[in-house]
């Protein structure tokens, strides 16, 4: 529900957007004059170019939807892949320029998002679908009227809009993987509405008696062998199917109506075959702590829903209503063998059930006003909402001591976890930009816009996660469902819940922004323009861990990024400012240049003191609530060549100075991996990127008349950058004690938690958590796209290969007090091939593609090394996909 001030400013939008619809008649009656006066206005080098990457004050990248149907990519975060200084990590989430997903930020059509992701506060961007998308912008470089969480980029991702006219499209695709599909996978039954992506009741956990968990709630979970017993069998093709269409209506020469909604649904299998281990310091080298098989299978059902209504208003207004809802559930199978510390045979055996779910709503308007000195003013308004439900993990340890492979007594190894997050996003917000010109016969300053404008999101979440353990069972080798009936006929069975102080089973958080920002950008002279502005904030981030059903005195604890002298939670306030300078020596080049500063916000589940295990590595994360904003200064220069409309050549430089960066760095207690995130004292990156974009005619290189209508176009990008963190100096190079050194050295030191509800901020000095000069985690040297894209327009061919290459990059930083290094990861080279075939049949036009993915069948690889030491982390392979679509337009 929103709060009073949320609807406040709501009714204040609302208020701005009926004085913005008063004002048509105005605007109608003037248009024409104010037409005459602005084609008397005099003409500067770059300022009329229909190309948004040319004409913004800012470094940016754009793909669209063209991009997106040539290089066959389907979802958000792959086609950004492709992108200049992009990389992504786990096929959701961006990192640019070297930051990962922390230092990056998502929106939808401006309107920050929630996010359905137990670890991070950035929404997957697998989760959009390509064809309901027009385009997605890249900024790299920070401006005012943007949210000031701001260290790689932020990613605008812009949904399609109203038809000209009417039309409809159906396509369907079917496709397949050398690793997975017709290969044997771990399976097991689930629920009735798996294959749509809902698990209806099947999963549900039952109900706690009053009484506490009793042999009758453990019964509850146990009925139901289906999502008991893993099965062996063949596994299916992947499917995918979708529709869009839209109409237009011209109501009267004043108004138009537009209407667009899209649907899709897929259905994919991905097994996963490899090894899965952690090191562990062998003096000057390393040996395996331990070095599992990994065998898993999950079959992922994605179901999207789009829908936009506009209204175009007297050719100087418009307003667009937008919703959209994106469906990816996961149904998992694994397993997990290998020898123990005692050399006896263990398999861990994992059945789990994942779904996501975002769905937001948006209004906006555009509005300019002739009348008002051609004043333009744009409004929106947003409300998302984000939730991931795993009902029903079941897990169960085996074990063979030399007796065959049995169950294990100790009710640990046996449990069943339930864990849901819903997370909501409220976005209010108005830009102001306001032309003024000076006449035809100035010099300088002729042109100038003044901006301003308002934004307010608060960020919601609240976090669940209850472990139930099965107490009282034996070591046997019966099949676990029979077992189980078995017991419960003789009351045998029971069940306790794994929480309380050691594993606190909830939090809340929040995050309110309110923000204002001013600047304006000017054409100094006709060959230079300059912007400047700051944004003013002022937030309030918190996070409130607890234990159900326990005293809250003793069992709670709230973590703030600032907090009031009495220990409640404070507001922070933030001025950022951004420049920039764009030089046009001559028509075809720019050079462009800018200074901003910005903060990066910790994620809520990084302040929650609470371990939580992510399945994706099975590694557990313990949050610490002693972390605090890091800033960045940001430098940017970029000259830009331009051969015609979007074929271009840029070189760009970037610098980053940042302060008390977030840092993941591994732990472990026992025989449990774990990481936990600390603010590193400073660190800096740089790098530098090249792009290149270019339509060759064939005919005109060749000659041939083969060749006629017949077009290359390459695109290429690089981006080579080096980063350092620095971790300061040892106590012990000083003569001093840790106490010591951290009450003189305070800057060089970070602060740590070691306990979950009884946070007790722990500070050590940085350089023994952490190696001084390694690169931020994620960073990666060497980025690498390449393009080739075959066109032939008269036979309505296009043949695509690309290329998309990053190199290691560090995924978790290094437990150094336990002198075990930092997890390395290489993201597979990819080879793809794309072609597009579009003919008529039957009166019909229609267009078939064919896509190869991972040519080069490249593995993905995570691992520790030291000296010629290699321990696997995360090895398996992802196999070549085959895919076959056509599609039918109406």
């Amino acid at each position: 529900m929103l709060k009073p001030s949320t609807y406040f400013r709501l009714a204040l939008l609302t208020g701005a957007s009926l004085v913005c619809m008063s004002s048509l008649a105005v605007s109608q009656e003037t248009e024409e004059s104010q037409e005459e006066l602005r084609q008397q206005s005099v003409v500067v080098r770059g300022q009329f170019i229909p190309d948004e990457k040319r004409s913004t004050s800012e470094v940016s990248s754009l793909i669209d939807a063209s991009d997106f149907q040539v290089s066959g990519d389907t979802d958000a975060a792959a086609a950004l892949a492709r992108v200049a200084g992009i990389s992504t990590a786990d096929n959701r989430f961006v990192y640019v320029r070297g930051l990962n997903e922390r230092y990056s930020s998502a929106t939808l059509n401006g309107s920050p998002l929630p996010s359905p992701e137990p670890l991070r506060r950035v929404a997957p961007l697998d989760l959009f679908p390509t064809s309901v998308l027009r385009s997605i912008l890249v900024q790299k470089t920070f401006s005012p009227n943007l949210p000031g969480e701001f260290g790689g980029g932020l990613v605008d991702i812009r949904t399609k809009t109203v038809p000209d006219e009417a039309f409809f499209e159906m396509s369907a695709s079917v496709s397949g993987n050398t690793q997975t599909t017709f290969q044997d996978g771990l399976l097991y039954d689930g629920g009735d509405l798996d294959f749509l992506g809902f698990s209806d009741n099947t999963r549900t956990m039952p109900d706690i008696p009053e009484t506490g968990v009793d042999a009758n709630f453990a019964r509850s979970l146990t009925n139901n062998s289906g999502l008991l017993i893993i099965q062996e069998g063949i596994v299916p093709a992947n499917i995918g199917l979708s529709a869009t269409g839209g109409q237009r209506y011209d109501i009267n020469q004043d108004i138009s109506m537009g209407l667009l909604g899209a649907v899709s649904y897929s259905n994919d299998w991905t097994t996963k075959e490899g090894t899965r281990g952690f090191a562990d310091n062998n003096g000057d080298g390393l040996s395996a702590r331990f070095e599992n098989e990994l065998y898993s299978t999950e079959n992922s059902v994605g179901l999207n829903g789009f829908a936009t209504v506009g209204f175009d208003l007297f050719d100087n207004h418009e307003i667009r209503g937008t919703a959209l809802i994106a469906r990816s559930s996961d149904k998992r199978a694994r397993t997990v063998q290998g020898i123990d510390f005692d050399d006896n045979f263990e398999r861990d055996d994992n059945i789990e059930w994942f779904e996501r779910q975002l769905w937001t709503t948006q209004i906006s308007g555009e509005h300019f006003f002739p009348s008002l000195m051609d004043l333009k003013v744009e409004w929106r308004a947003s409300y998302s909402e984000a939730l991931r439900d795993a009902p029903y993990q079941f897990s169960i340890l085996y074990q063979d001591s030399g007796n065959g492979l049995q169950t294990l007594a100790n009710s640990a190894d046996t449990t069943f976890t339930f864990s849901r997050i819903d997370d909501d996003s409220t976005d209010l917000g108005i830009d102001l930009e306001l032309p003024l010109e000076r006449g035809s016969d100035c010099y300088l300053f002729c042109e100038t816009d003044l901006k301003a404008g308002y934004a307010y999101v608060e960020n919601d979440r609240s976090a669940t996660s209850r472990i139930f353990a099965i107490e009282g069972v034996p070591v046997s080798s019966t099949r676990i469902d029979y077992l189980f009936a078995n017991l419960f006929a003789t009351d045998q069975l029971g069940a306790s819940s794994i929480g309380g102080a050691t594993f606190p089973e909830k939090y809340i958080a929040t995050l309110e922004v309110d923000a204002l920002y001013a600047g304006f950008d000017t054409q100094i002279t006709p060959f230079l323009r300059g912007a400047i502005g700051a944004r003013y904030e002022r937030a309030i981030e918190a996070v409130d861990t607890m234990s159900i059903g326990a005293d809250p005195a003793l069992n709670y604890v709230e973590a703030c990024v600032d907090r009031e002298p009495d220990g409640s939670c404070d507001y922070e306030y933030d001025i950022l400012p951004a420049a920039t300078i764009t030089w046009n020596p001559f028509d075809d080049l720019q050079v462009r240049g800018g200074y901003s500063e910005t903060v990066t916000r910790p994620q809520f589940r990084e302040l929650a003191p609470t371990e939580f295990l992510n399945t994706e590595t099975d590694v557990n994360f313990l949050g610490n609530p002693f972390l605090i904003n890091a800033s960045i200064k940001n430098y940017d220069v970029r000259a830009e060549y331009y051969f015609g409309r979007d074929q271009f050549i840029t070189f760009g430089l970037f610098y980053k100075d940042m302060e008390r960066p977030i840092e993941e760095i591994n732990q472990r207690t026992g025989d449990t991996p774990k990481t936990t995130f600390i603010n590193v004292p400073s660190a800096e990156l740089y790098g530098l990127e090249v792009e290149y974009e270019q339509i060759l005619p064939l005919f005109d290189v060749l000659g041939l008349d083969f060749f006629r209508d017949r077009d290359l176009t390459v695109k290429a990008n690089y981006t080579w950058s080096d980063s350092e963190v620095t971790a300061g100096r040892s106590p012990s190079d000083l003569g001093l004690t840790t106490a010591q050194f951290c009450a003189q050295y305070a800057d060089e030191c970070v602060v740590t938690n070691q306990t979950p509800l009884n946070p007790e901020p722990f500070l050590l000095p940085a350089a023994g958590l952490i190696e001084g000069g390694r690169r931020l985690q994620g960073q990666s040297e060497h980025l690498f796209n390449l393009q080739l894209v075959y066109t032939d327009e008269m036979k309505g061919t296009e043949a695509n290969l690309l290329v998309n290459y990053a190199s290691e990059r560090i995924r978790s930083g290094e437990a150094l007090a336990l002198n075990i290094p930092a997890i390395l990861e290489e993201p597979p080279i990819s080879l793809d091939f794309v072609l597009n075939q579009a003919f008529e049949l039957a009166g019909g036009d229609y267009e078939f593609s064919f896509k190869v993915q991972n040519l080069l069948g490249d593995e993905y690889e995570a691992y520790q090394v030291r000296g010629g030491d290699r321990v696997d982390v995360d090895v398996y392979d992802i196999g070549t996909s085959i895919s076959f679509g056509l599609k039918r337009r109406f």
